[in-house]
């Protein structure tokens, strides 16, 4: 089993992330940038050559024209570890007429039509694609460290946010220093005393491309378990829940 990772942009003009990291935690690929849907399924084709889960940070199946999914209003609804959280509310009718497609629905058909066997929903036994959520994932897995605001917010100042980037790759390191990943730290790059905001936002992307297939990963070997909102036919979300 391989696990893939898409921060997927909204529009295709921006930087997606995208990382892979193999059974035993290795990252194996990681890297952001202005990728077509047809680059990104090119990634994903170079590193198939067995079962894969895949994770996107966007939503997958949005039925509704209006309003919200339920799986954010279930997720923003519920606690994680004590902790609530909030959820960009999805609709057919805002995402196609702010960025002109629902990018996350058009990329999974074309998964869909490319990968063999894959299925949308989490099984450790098969192909997977599902779609999951950062900030959640953060939470689910490091309630302790709750909320970590490594990404641009307003009301905080550039030092401020590069202090919290520099706390998340901290535990990054603390986790391959114990084993549990390899490879990550050498293709993050991280050096607080050089960040500039366009290297900050590249980060960014690979960070919570990283988050996501490291929230697989995390279930699939029993770290944490698989919390779903929403569901399979109105659209979904999947968080690692660490007990």
């Amino acid at each position: 089993m391989k696990f893939i990772g898409i921060d997927l942009a909204w529009t295709y003009r921006n930087e997606t992330g995208v990382c892979v990291m193999d059974a035993d935690g290795r990252v194996e690929f990681l890297d952001a940038a202005v990728y077509s849907n047809e680059d990104i399924l090119d990634i994903i084709m170079d590193h198939t050559d067995g079962p894969v889960t895949i994770a996107v940070d966007a939503p997958l199946i949005v039925n509704n024209e209006k309003g919200s999914r339920g799986a954010e209003g279930e997720l923003m609804r519920s606690r994680i570890h004590g902790h609530r959280l909030f959820a960009f509310n999805s609709n057919r009718a805002f995402l196609t007429r702010a960025f002109g497609d629902i990018r996350g629905e058009t990329l999974m058909n074309n998964i869909i039509q490319s990968v063999p066997g894959i299925r949308i929903g989490f099984d450790p036994g098969s192909s997977n694609i599902v779609e999951t959520f950062p900030t959640g994932i953060c939470c689910g897995l490091f309630p302790d460290m709750h909320p970590i605001r490594y990404k641009k917010k307003r009301k905080m100042t550039f030092k401020e946010t590069c202090g919290e980037m520099d706390r998340i790759i901290s535990m990054f390191r603390q986790l391959e220093a114990e084993g549990r990943i390899d490879g990550l730290d050498d293709r993050l790059g991280w050096d607080v005393g050089d960040a500039t905001r366009k290297s900050h936002k590249h980060l960014e992307d690979k960070v919570d491309a990283f988050l996501c297939a490291y929230a697989m990963y995390a279930i699939y070997t029993g770290e944490a378990e698989e919390t779903l909102f929403g569901s399979m036919e109105e659209g979904f979300i999947i968080l690692p829940v660490r007990t």
